[in-house]
């Protein structure tokens, strides 16, 4: 797949008491699928992924792909700081048929991972997925 054009780097709207705001993540993105923007980047680090449980993950990912236009490029922001909780939710954005993903490095352990543990756990994740 080649990705070319224009994403939106996709906001997660929360209420004031902390909750996710979905009607308004929803409302979000009708309005960029109305837009020439080749697609959206969800959960990446301007969608506060790191703020959220893993079931805001997913009910974030299922919002947006619900509300998005077919025709629209999605990319799930999928890193977590274990491979195997990085595949799961990866299976799940492919369930939901996302394009593609986005992996970043765990943060937590970025200090203690040398290139070759990192090239472990992006390698895990490429095969799995």
């Amino acid at each position: 797949m080649l990705l070319e054009g224009v994403f939106a780097a996709v906001t997660t709207c929360f209420y004031p008491d902390g909750r996710p705001y979905w009607r308004k993540l929803e409302a979000n993105m009708d309005r960029y699928s109305l837009t020439p923007m080749s697609g959206m980047v969800l959960l990446g680090s301007t969608g506060e992924a790191v703020m959220l449980s893993d079931e805001e993950s997913r009910e974030a990912l299922r919002v947006a792909r619900q509300a998005t236009a077919p025709e629209k490029v999605l990319l799930a922001g999928v890193g977590r700081e274990s491979v195997i909780e990085t595949l799961r939710l990866a299976d799940y954005a492919a369930e939901l048929a996302y394009d593609a993903v986005l992996v970043r490095t765990p943060h937590y352990y970025r200090k203690q991972m040398r290139n070759r543990e990192m090239l472990t756990y992006y390698h895990a994740v490429a095969d799995r997925s």
